[in-house]
This record gives structure tokens, sequence and C-alpha cells, in this order.
């Protein structure tokens, strides 16, 4: 096998530097990152590639050290993957760790990676794998895709006993397939005999001298400590391992667990992980992050709030910020809901609003009437109450014998039929306390799109039969389908609704009760007639705090406008899914897309899709969706969508062994 051929290599020598070393450990690393940095103080617009990393996965270590060096910049091809083409776990030359992994180093990634980066900027620094005469293939080394490409050298020597004569050998080996070399650095090594170390330097210019090329630099480099970007490595891969074995995840087992991400900060529509990557947030970290992540507008609110006020007590005490965002809520909310109980997560609003019908019922001297009437197909969250009332067939049935039993009518579906709801409270109308429904959408259980019929008929019934109708819009609410809130598509309103995730932007964790005031006056003149709830953080000052500053977002931009142009895009985005062979439907609603599949690709095929778009997505059961950031724009919801139908094309992946729900 040769080595590539280059059409523009000539055009493109000059602003190449190959970077290689005598051996390994000679600090090639180290010097790629110094040169960076000098380069970029002279104003030069440089950038540095990993030829192929080893001994790491899913990130480079060694690009890493270059990046501290650079001082933490990170470039557009960090996220592309070129600056770091090939990856292998095992510590060993790039040939053997391909090998061991049953895969082969792919060179010419490696060259059109090194291209681009070339097209781009003033200055690529490519380093080496290993030493110069290192094996990438089984029949082609590190020098010789160099030599091809027209590379120049940086040879990296130490000042180590022997690196006189490693040296010359390199120099050789590079002269004798035409290299041109730039210069020789003589990195410091913690072993040095001072006489070495001077006189290493001074034998390498003779000998260069020798070959007619005293014109050639041979410099000598210091002791220079790495900005600790190994040590960073490092302590994430104890972390990583430390989570792996101790901490359970949402939906996951600890003797298998699935994969898990380092996230360390996040940027708008993007999550930043530990080894650099750049991810789009596909699914609004569970639907949460509606103006994206880190808004400044959120954080200066929870900072300016946490100097004064982190927390009190809600029994006995209220503090501004409570008082305003329940104002807040009863002005955007549905005319009339404008009683607030503040909780401290969606599943817990949820049990608020059961426990509300009910004692609704018991103040009118109805105690039989203590069960709920909810949708087959629905999820209400994973509290006890809240799971009986999710979908009696769904992700729950293990925990079946300790949940109290509900009633529930049919799964909505197209085309709309009202018998199931009726037939239900007809029959059991002096039992039912309330209703309760994800309005138009329900999400987690089963990404079903419905007819706005069904709600209008359960207001219906609400009405005739004095049953409180509980609107859960934790994940439908504020412009996730478009209006404010999804019942608007119905033209009708609850007496009494839910709302989370992204009350506070997905900044810290809120959810409230709204209630109407017949509701709470009701509650209120029974006996007792006191509301029987009260939550350890309820009404946190830092999470309403984030809350007010979330709801001033809604309010002075135009967030139905932002929706309806994610829609458009999301739709015709996912559109060419259809008719793929493992897809069984294609359907959207305002910031949702949902590609239903008959059985899910393996993981391996959701992994190499996250890590090739850069997005961040989390299938479910036959569902590969997503619900982005309501500030996302045209190329991120391409980027998104792009990445589903990819893994839409997937195989079908092997039937779950274990039953195992990963949502």
């Amino acid at each position: 096998m040769t080595a590539p051929e280059s059409d523009a290599k000539d055009d493109m020598m000059d602003r190449i530097l190959f970077v290689s070393g005598i051996g390994t450990n000679v600090g090639k690393s180290i010097v790629t990152g110094a040169i960076a940095r000098d380069e970029m103080k002279r104003g030069t617009d440089v950038i540095t590639v990993k030829m192929v990393q080893t001994g790491n996965t899913g990130f480079s270590e060694d690009l890493e050290v270059h990046r501290a060096f650079m001082g933490g910049v990170r470039f557009p091809e960090d996220e592309a993957g070129l600056t770091a083409p090939q990856i292998f776990a095992f510590p060993a030359s790039a040939e053997l760790a391909a090998r061991m992994e049953g895969k082969r180093v792919d060179v010419e990634k490696i060259v059109s990676s090194v291209r681009e980066c070339a097209r781009n900027h003033e200055l690529t620094l490519v380093e080496s794998a290993g030493g110069l005469m290192v094996p990438i293939t089984e029949d082609l080394l590190a020098i010789d895709i160099a030599a091809k490409e027209g590379w120049p050298l940086v040879l990296v020597a130490n000042t180590a006993l022997g690196s006189v004569n490693h040296t010359i050998l390199s120099i050789d080996a590079a002269l004798a397939r035409g290299m041109k070399i730039d210069r020789v650095i003589c990195n410091w090594s913690p072993d040095e005999d001072p006489a070495i170390a001077a006189d290493t330097p001074l034998a390498i210019e003779r000998y260069l001298a020798s070959r007619g090329l005293d014109g050639v630099k041979v410099e000598k480099f210091p002791r220079i400590d790495v900005p600790n970007a190994p040590a960073i490595a490092a302590k994430t891969a104890e972390l990583l391992d430390f989570d792996r074995r101790h901490i359970w995840h949402p939906y996951a087992s600890l003797k298998n667990p699935p994969p898990v991400r380092f996230a360390v900060r996040g940027e708008g529509t993007e999550l930043v992980t530990a080894d650099g990557k750049r991810l789009v947030d596909g699914v609004s970290s569970w639907w949460c992050a509606a103006h994206g992540h880190n808004h400044p507008a959120i954080v200066a609110a929870i900072r300016e709030q946490a100097v004064k006020l982190s927390h009190v007590m809600f029994g006995g005490f209220t503090h501004e910020k409570a008082i305003e965002l329940a104002e807040r809520l009863g002005e955007m909310a549905p005319e009339g809901l404008d009683r607030v109980f503040f909780a401290d997560s969606g599943s817990i609003a949820v049990e608020v609003a059961v426990k509300m019908c009910t004692q609704y019922q018991h103040a009118k001297g109805r105690l039989g009437r203590t069960k709920m009437l909810a949708l087959k197909g629905g999820y209400h969250g994973d509290t006890a109450c809240a799971m009986a009332l999710s979908d009696p067939d769904g992700m729950h049935t293990l925990f079946a014998g300790m949940m109290p039993k509900h009633f529930f009518a049919d799964k909505p579906l197209a085309p709309f039929s009202p018998d199931s709801i009726r037939e239900m409270v007809l029959g059991h109308k002096d039992e039912i306390a309330g209703m309760i429904c994800e309005p138009i959408l329900q999400a987690a259980n089963a990404m079903n799109i419905y007819s706005a019929e069904y709600l209008k008929e359960m207001r219906r019934l609400a009405d005739e039969y004095d049953i409180p109708l509980v609107f859960d819009e934790i994940a439908t609410g504020f412009h996730r389908l478009g209006p404010r809130w999804a019942c608007e598509l119905a033209g009708v309103k609850p007496d009494i609704m839910t709302v989370g995730k992204a009350l506070t932007g997905g900044h810290i964790t809120l959810a409230a009760t709204l209630a109407s005031g017949n509701i709470a006056s009701t509650i209120s003149n029974g006996s007792p007639s006191a509301f029987m709830h009260g939550p350890t953080y309820m009404a946190n000052p830092l999470a309403c705090a984030a809350a007010c500053a979330s709801l001033n977002l809604f309010k002075t931009d135009d967030y139905a406008a932002k929706t309806a142009n994610i829609a458009s895009w999301i739709a015709s985005g996912i559109a060419p899914a259809k008719g793929l062979g493992n897809v069984v439907d294609v359907r959207s609603i305002g910031a949702v897309g949902i590609i239903e599949v008959e059985r899910m690709p393996a993981r391996e095929d959701i992994e190499r899709v996250i890590d090739s778009h850069r997005v961040w997505l989390r299938p479910f059961s036959n569902f590969i969706y997503t619900m982005p950031p309501l500030v996302s724009d045209a190329d991120t919801i391409r980027r998104i969508t792009a990445a589903m139908v990819d893994l839409a094309s997937a195989p079908p992946g092997p039937e779950a062994q274990d039953g195992d729900f990963h949502e």
C-alpha cells in the first residue's frame, strides 16, 4: 500500500508541519502545544492535529495538551472530528491498537482531515502517532504518510543518553524519503545529565552540517510544565469509573449501565463534554432548556438571589420571588387559574393535583370519590401516585402491585372516538374524583399526538358531573406545541394545571400546580380547610428567581413564532425518514419531531450517530425524537433532524435482553 496522493499538496507544504519524535515519550505533545502557543502570540492562525490517538476512548488526550497550551481555544474542526480523526483505546502503535478493535487505520481520513485544516488556517501542526517509524498500517509507517504528502518535519529528540544515535537515524530516514527537515528540537529529559544535555544539540548540529543541512535550526527546550490537561483527562476517567460503579442513572442498570458522557458546561443549544466535544442538545435535556443552556439572564437571577436568600422554609415564611412568580403564573395561565401551589418536581406537582381533586370531593361530602380517570398511553411521573396514573401497560408495570388503582379510558387515537371516556365516566361517576391527561401530546410513554376533540369531550363531562379536570402541561406547556399552553389548541381550559420543566428554563428544579378559584375555595371551606401537602423545598428562592427570569424571557420574546419556525424545519427535516425499512411512522407537532421505528437500532449505531453528527439524542422504546431548545436556528434543527434520519436508516438492533426501559 502507498500513501494517498494529493493534487494540492504543493500548495499546502508551507502551511503544514509534521511533528514527530525519535521515539515515544520524548514530548511531542508538549512541543506541538508550545509551538502553537508561540505562533498564536505572533498572530499566526494556527491549528493542531493528532494523527492517531491511542490509549484513549472518545477523546484525544494529546490534543487536549495542545489546547491547554493554546489557552483552551476550540475550533470548529475539533467539533467535526478533524483534529483527532482516529482514536483507539489500546495503548500501542496505531496499527496494533486498531487491530485490537478489529479495525484498520483509515489513512485517507487522516490525510483529508489535515488538508481540510490546512485550507482553513495559516499553519497546521500535525503530531505523529508515536515515533517517526511507528507502524500506522501493516505496510505503512507514519513517516511514509508525511513524506508522500510533503509535510516538512519537526523532529523532537530529548537529551537522554542514546538520543544522538536515535536522532541521526531518524534524520537519515527522513532524508532517504526526500523529506524537508524544518527543525530539530531537543526537549528536556527528566533524567538528563548536564554534560550530555549540553552536548546533544551540538552533536546533532555537526551531523546536520555534514549532510549539508547547516541551515536547519536545532533548538534546546527547557522544562515546560503542561497546563494539566492530562491530569484533567485522568481525573475525568477516574470519575467516570466511580460513576459507573456507584451511581444509578435514570432507567438504567448498575450491572450493565449504558454509556454516559461527562458534561462540563452548557452554552446555548450545546452541551460541552470533558473531552472538548460540543453536542447540540436535541432533547433540551429532557425538554427543560427552552431558552438554551446557561442563559445569562437566568444565571444572573440565580446569582443575585443566592447572595440574599438561598432557602427558607415556606411554612411560616414567604419571600418576594415566590410572590412575584405566583403573580406572573396567574397572569400567563389560562384565565382563572390563579391559585398556586409550588412543588419541587413535575411528579410532585401531579401528586398535588390529585390530592386537590380528592380533597375537593371530600369537601363536598362525596367521600366515595377517591379515584382518578386517566388515559392509556399517558405518563405523569415516577412517584407512586403519578405512576398509578400513567399507562398501566407502560414502563411502570413492575410496580403494579403497590400502586393505587384508578380508571383508564382507551388511548386517544385517530379518528376521534369519545365512547371509552364517556363509558368510564358514566359507569364510575360516583367514584371519580378527577380526570387527568397530557393535552394533545402523550409524551414519555407513547409520543402520541391526538385530536383536540378529546379535550373538549373531557371538559364537557367534567362540567356535567362536577369532576375537576387536570391538564398536565409539564411537557407540553410554554410553547412546546406552539401556543403557550397545549390546551389552547382545543379552546378549553382545565380546573387544575401542572407546570414544570421549562418553568425555570432547565436551570434548577421547580414545578407548580395551578388551580381555579372554585377548587381553592371549595377545599378551603371544607374540613380540614388546609390543603394537606408541604414539600421541604417548596418555593425555594433560587428556583423562584430562575423561574421569574424564565417567564420574563417568554413574555418579552415571541416564542410562538420561534416554535412555528422550528415546527416547519422539523417537519421537513424528518420527512426523508418516511418509507425507510425500519420506520413505522413520522410525525411532528410544534417543536416536537418523532420517528417511530419497528425496533430501535443497536446501541453502537446510536453512539455512532451522536458522535458523527455531534447531536445529543436520547431515543427510547421505539421512538427517535427531538424536543430541541426553542431558541434553535435552522442550521441547528437541520443537524438534529439529519442525525435522526441517519439513526432511523440503521438496521434494527437486537431485542432487549432483560426488559430494560431506557427513556
